[in-house]
């Protein structure tokens, strides 16, 4: 009897644990989905605004929704901006969320154990995105469009948010490859790979949260040259205008603000800038009109590796609500290290316009093709990587 006694109670120890054990497991899970919730809430509010005072907020909330308030019940919540510990330790680009709460024991306080903590930790922030192609308008036909010969090798993703039944088409001997394609609407035409997912979201503008450059008073007027000079930084009123097969223009590092006629180069030529944005706008003395490279154009154009305009080459003021279409185009070698982004007016790019550059995002209104073109989101030269971000859990 005095075994069986022992033994019993033995018996019952194990069970005791066991069952508490599986319900702090179980708890913990939900716990889990706090943290996370939370990290990632922090990490969400960080790439649209990199004012740090909102991150704990957004966290905070997210974790309160998920049943975990900071000071309720016991329950404690720290948000670390950045991570204290772990792979992403001191990463502004991260967020961590740690959760614990003492739970009280279910069988073990017969034990003598009558709770114990329960805690856990997620770490969230912005990696770089997979897509590099996206065309924003959410009802227009053929909003990604492919004609004639156009052969479009994306070495990326490609989403199309307009809910057409032909938002992407493709015509003529035209083909789309890319590692991924997602289609709000549906499809028109044939030689897509993969097969596009379509009835999917419409994805927001990936570029909405980057500030525009401040514009001033004009250092040029009117800038309309040939031949082999140089340019630098500034307010350029009624844009620049480039003309002549001889003209070889070289781009000082820096904005260039195009407060009307935006920047038209034809007529062939090289063009050539390091460190360059282009932001193009229009006001009631000057006026909008688009960017036009045509005619053959060769040479280099790349943008900022760091500071307020990283990853910018072309950058449409969002305030232009229409406008005529924007065109790089003219089979030409012009290698574009960058985003190009116009995102409520449409954008024709043809031809080898993109060269073998490693960084080549294209955001629009509307897409056209009408020429091979190779694209990739592999930005290694910036500071930060891609300009175009993704949130995602990283611990």
């Amino acid at each position: 009897m005095p075994m069986m006694a022992i033994a019993l109670i033995a018996i019952v120890s194990v069970i005791a644990v066991a069952a508490d054990m599986g319900y702090f497991f179980d708890y913990r899970r939900r716990m889990q989905t706090g943290a996370d919730g939370a990290a990632m809430a922090g990490a969400e509010q960080l790439r649209r605004d990199t004012n740090d005072a909102q991150v704990q907020p957004a966290a905070f909330s997210a974790a309160a929704s998920n049943g975990f308030t900071n000071g309720a019940s016991g329950t404690q919540v720290v948000i670390n901006h950045p991570p204290s510990s772990g792979l992403y330790a001191g990463n502004d680009r991260f967020v961590e969320a740690i959760i614990s709460q003492p739970r009280p024991t279910i069988f073990m306080g017969i034990l003598g154990f009558n709770s114990a903590s329960v805690g856990t930790r997620a770490v969230a922030g912005s990696l770089d995105s997979p897509n590099c192609i996206y065309a924003l308008n959410p009802t227009a036909n053929h909003a990604f469009n492919t004609t004639g010969s156009a052969a479009v090798n994306a070495a990326c993703g490609v989403v199309v948010d307009s809910s057409s039944g032909s938002a992407m088409n493709s015509s003529g001997s035209a083909g789309v490859t890319a590692t991924s394609i997602a289609v709000t609407g549906n499809t028109a035409g044939c030689c897509f790979s993969p097969t596009p997912t379509t009835g999917v979201p419409p994805e927001p503008d990936p570029l909405a949260g980057r500030a525009a450059p401040t514009v001033g008073s004009c250092d040029y007027f009117n800038w309309n040259k040939s031949g082999t000079l140089t340019l630098t930084p500034g307010v350029y009123c009624n844009g620049i205008t480039i003309s002549g097969g001889t003209s070889n223009m070289t781009f000082m590092p820096g904005t260039y603000i195009l407060n009307g006629g935006g920047i038209s180069v034809s007529g062939g030529g090289t063009i050539n800038g390091t460190g360059v944005t282009f932001y193009n706008t229009g006001s009631s003395s000057y006026g909008y009109k688009p960017v036009s490279i045509t005619g053959g154009t060769v040479g280099s154009l790349s943008a900022p590796t760091s500071g307020s305009m990283e990853g910018m080459l072309f950058f449409q003021d969002r305030s232009i609500t229409s406008g005529s279409t924007n065109a790089i185009t003219g089979g030409s070698t012009l290698s574009l290290d960058g985003a190009i982004y116009f995102p409520t007016t449409p954008l024709t790019f043809t031809g080898g316009s993109s060269g073998s550059t490693g960084c080549s995002i294209l955001v629009a209104s509307t897409i056209s093709f009408t020429g091979p073109s190779s694209l990739s989101a592999g930005c290694t030269d910036f500071a930060n990587g891609s300009p175009i971000k993704k949130v995602a859990l990283a611990e």
